[in-house]
């Protein structure tokens, strides 16, 4: 009994020895950075300049929270993650079911829809920057070859974020269509035959069979691309920059020009751990909502 207790401690010991290293590096990469930027939040920014700690307390935070520009790039921001998940979920739906039912050429489009997945943000960016270009753009010479006047892009409001949302559509939709594609592969044939069997119309299946069955995978999307969606940087810079005029400004672009365009370390910081605060509640809300359709 007793050498058992003992080769079951080594064997412990053991597996601690073999983490540890890992468990260090991502404690010096992760969390000291973490620590250094919550000591900047509460720190004054001009002394941060001159690498000294001042002690400001909440007064980043407070700035932060009243300063019009971080209440614009909020609604900007919910304003996109709301399109942008809505738009790649009705478009996702509809194409996963297309290539569910085995159509002519299916496993050739599974293929060709994995392409974006593979493409650097900041690649799609200069690639849709230059599609949507006024001069030279593709875009503009189809819409001039149907009669149709191509409007200046990035010059408006609405189209500046007509230019986002579908860049950001075309790289992020292909993860949704392939997510739900393998949720749809473990539903039940037996439960959409029965239903058949006893009057129901594809409409019908769709919406009390199917979807009931597809709750824990959209639930899987709703976190990854609820996290994904708030952190946008790259395709708002490379294509709008925030403008125009402030039009496009999101929260990731509002922390930058924050920290490197006025040098307000202290609030661009303050300013990251409020991100990061919004999307640690909406991931323990779908983290919830995932455990209580688990327990049902």
């Amino acid at each position: 009994m007793r050498s058992e207790i003992v080769r079951e401690r080594r064997r412990r010991i053991a597996g601690y020895t073999l983490v540890a290293p890992a468990c260090i590096l991502l404690l010096i990469t992760f969390a000291v950075p973490l620590i250094y930027a919550f000591l900047i939040s509460i720190s004054d920014s001009n002394a941060v300049i001159d690498n000294q700690f001042v002690f400001v307390g909440l007064d980043n935070y407070l700035s932060v929270i009243k300063s019009s520009k971080f209440q614009s790039a909020l609604f900007h921001t919910c304003f996109f993650v709301i399109t942008t998940i809505l738009l790649e979920l009705v478009i996702g739906f509809g194409i996963a079911l297309l290539l569910y039912r085995e159509v002519a050429g299916s496993r050739i489009f599974r293929l060709i829809f994995a392409v974006p997945l593979m493409v650097a943000p900041v690649v799609s960016g200069l690639q849709w920057r230059w599609l949507f270009a006024d001069q030279y753009g593709i875009i503009n010479h189809l819409l001039s070859l149907v009669g149709i006047k191509a409007p200046l892009w990035f010059t408006g409001s609405s189209t500046a974020w007509v230019t986002i949302v579908v860049a950001n559509l075309w790289l992020a939709a292909p993860f949704v269509i392939l997510v739900l594609l393998a949720g749809l592969g473990g539903l039940s044939e037996e439960l959409n035959e029965a239903a058949a069997i006893d009057g129901a119309d594809s409409r019908q299946i769709f919406w009390k069979v199917i979807l009931p069955q597809l709750k824990p995978t959209l639930l899987i999307i709703l976190v990854i691309r609820l996290t994904d969606a708030f952190r946008i940087y790259d395709l708002v810079y490379i294509l709008t920059g925030g403008g125009p005029g402030g039009a496009t400004e999101v929260l990731s672009t509002y922390i930058y020009k924050r920290i490197f365009t006025d040098w307000k370390f202290g609030q661009g910081a303050a300013a990251s751990f409020l991100v990061m605060l919004i999307i640690g509640i909406l991931s323990l809300l779908c983290n919830r909502l995932m455990r209580e359709e688990e327990e049902v």
